[in-house]
């Protein structure tokens, strides 16, 4: 068992000592598992565009399956404002953007791999900013400030998502 130990510190300390940077290893190419991309940015667009359409996918799909729990949601929530007569419009275009933005970015992936290009991401991407600005706009009528705030981190990252693309 020390043995092991000692190899796998060696066999792990080597490997730090001798790492390459990804630069020095592809040059201005990137490989993971064997699938060649143009460069580091190239495969964060495919990561995030993955991630927002999971979330957006998910959030599209429960506005869907769960239309009377949001429509009540909703009409407590806007009780207040004068959205209040707009909400079942509001739910259906927000679950349609969300669909949309979260297939875009699905199609896209696919389109990355087979294509080499990204355009169909960047589609997905500002679809998915008009949403999540549609969003918080709501939350901010309805004076959810924490329900506002929580959708910053969202925008954030489209917005790098965007920014990468060139």
């Amino acid at each position: 068992m020390k043995k092991c130990t000692y190899f796998i510190f060696f066999w792990l300390f080597n490997s730090i000592i001798n790492a390459q940077s990804v630069l020095d290893k592809y040059g201005d190419r990137i490989e993971l598992l064997g699938v060649p991309f143009r460069g580091p940015m190239e495969l964060c667009q495919i990561l995030i565009a993955i991630f927002l359409s999971i979330a957006f996918l998910q959030s599209g799909l429960d506005k869907i399956t769960d239309r009377k729990g949001n429509l009540e949601f909703l009409n407590i929530h806007f009780g207040d404002s004068f959205l209040l007569k707009t909400i079942p419009f509001m739910l259906f275009i927000l679950t349609f953007l969300e669909l949309m933005g979260s297939l875009m970015l699905g199609y896209g992936v696919y389109y990355a791999f087979t294509s080499r290009s990204t355009l169909w991401i960047f589609y997905g991407f500002v679809v998915l900013a008009i949403t999540v600005i549609i969003l918080f706009t709501g939350q901010r009528i309805a004076k959810d400030y924490l329900g506002a705030a929580d959708l910053v981190p969202y925008f954030i990252l489209i917005m790098l998502g965007i920014m990468s693309m060139y």
